[in-house]
């Protein structure tokens, strides 16, 4: 999908936050992810945490992408939702949608940006508790120092 910005025409998967298409970034994304395991999928929303147990970080992650911020209307047919969204849908991972989602009638697609982000922070959170400090956490990261206090103030609380 393109985005058309003052005459230019812009990839929408800029925006979208993961080394995707990049297999050497996202090689090393994965790698962190099984590093921090569980405090990673702690720090996800519900829904990508189950898709990265039923399908693994990189089906979940690439299912976000190409989907991220879609609702998806629920039917009681694990069929149904296992065609939108384009994936082998477990029985149980069917339920599970459909008692998370029960009151609203659709499953919301997280954004591939603050899954993204989620990430981001829980690695952050993970290197600081290994001892790494402010400084080399906001040169490793690329992060402004304000960012860097954001970040910390909301995980305070």
């Amino acid at each position: 999908m393109e985005t058309v910005t003052k005459g230019k025409k812009m990839e929408r998967q800029i925006f979208k936050g993961f080394p995707i298409y990049d297999q050497v970034a996202f090689a090393t994304l994965e790698q962190l992810f099984e590093e921090n395991r569980g405090l990673v999928m702690a720090s996800l929303p519900w829904l990508v945490a189950e898709l990265i147990e039923d399908f693994g970080f990189r089906a979940a992650l690439e299912f976000v992408y190409c989907h991220g911020g879609r609702k998806i209307y629920l039917r009681n047919d694990r069929a149904d939702l296992a065609r939108k969204m384009d994936l082998n849908i477990s029985q149980k991972l069917h339920e599970r949608i459909l008692n998370l989602s029960s009151s609203s009638g659709y499953v919301e697609i997280p954004s591939p940006w603050g899954v993204s982000e989620s990430i981001r922070r829980a690695l952050i959170m993970g290197d600081f508790s290994k001892g790494m400090n402010r400084e080399e956490i906001r040169q490793t990261y690329g992060l402004s120092s304000r960012a860097l206090t954001n970040i910390f103030s909301v995980n305070k609380h």
